[in-house]
């Protein structure tokens, strides 16, 4: 089947990555000594901190881990998840159950968070997290966000990873329509951790990526010149997982296509928001999960 990708320029940039000292980022927000995450507080629908093995979110459970999939590395904040193996050809996933009714399934608008760390020797090509569900084709899950191809920019003569993700609104034929591209992290900074952010705005279809609190590239979801409506319609009907790590695809056995990688690295600070969160806001997140890591 023919499929259908829009694309926006990605403006390539050399990104600030996190260096661990202590500094006085956020000290206006905290309480009893502690920082506090308040930025969007009310908007917080999802959550995985792995620090005590579970979950904020309606309808949201642990499952288990598997492979070299691990809770108990040490993580940008407290504990995260880990393919132990660093390898993305080596099964290494963390699923969680979803009820008919969950935090995810409802979602229209959304912004999705996340703390990052890239093993400083491999390509980091492989789903960051998946929902299963009844795809339009085979060996594509519901949504999906994953690191994509490594290529050189033939400019500064870098190597860059993409941050891309797939979410299958349908065009008036049917088929998939929508996949914003993101050349994000430059592979020469890796092995640090870093925050990645994709947001949505159903009312307009407009989206973002951003990359350490930066505007890396920005788009709209139209289809004939109207937004293509909550990201909810893109959820299949019998989607009831959600992976961590891995493709729900080649998990669940529907497809083994070689390039259906497992994420190598490690994966922290996962949050969902049911609106699209504004640079102002991702910028005062980013300060606050900062803060916590000092502490």
């Amino acid at each position: 089947m023919k499929k259908f990708f829009m694309f926006a320029a990605a403006a390539l940039m050399t990104v600030s990555f996190v260096s661990c000292n202590k500094d006085d980022e956020g000290k206006d927000d905290e309480v009893n000594g502690k920082v506090e995450i308040k930025t969007a507080a009310e908007n917080l629908v999802a959550y995985f901190g792995f620090e005590a093995k579970d979950v904020l979110g309606e309808g949201i459970t642990l499952d288990g881990t598997k492979g070299a999939g691990s809770l108990d590395e040490t993580g940008f904040i407290g504990k995260c998840y880990a393919n132990t193996a660093k390898l993305n050809t080596q099964e290494a996933y963390v699923k969680y159950n979803l009820a008919a009714r969950n935090a995810i399934r409802s979602l229209e608008s959304f912004t999705f968070t996340a703390w990052m760390n890239l093993p400083a020797d491999k390509e980091a090509k492989g789903a960051i997290m998946s929902l299963n569900g009844t795809g339009v084709e085979p060996v594509w899950p519901s949504w999906v966000f994953l690191f994509d191809n490594l290529y050189k920019n033939e400019d500064d003569g870098k190597y860059y990873q993409q941050f891309n993700g797939r979410m299958d609104f349908l065009t008036v034929d049917g088929k998939p329509a929508l996949w914003p591209n993101c050349a994000a992290v430059e592979l020469n900074t890796k092995d640090k951790w870093f925050q990645i952010a994709r947001t949505y705005d159903a009312a307009t279809g407009h989206w973002a990526n951003y990359c350490d609190g930066i505007l890396i590239n920005e788009g709209d979801f139209l289809i004939d010149e109207k937004p293509v409506g909550g990201v909810n319609a893109c959820v299949a009907d019998d989607c009831n997982a959600l992976y961590l790590g891995g493709w729900a695809s080649r998990i669940e056995g529907k497809a083994s296509d070689g390039w259906l990688n497992y994420f190598c690295g490690s994966i922290d600070e996962v949050r969902f928001f049911n609106k699209a969160l504004s640079a102002e806001e991702l910028v005062a997140l980013r300060r606050e999960e900062l803060a916590i890591s000092l502490q």
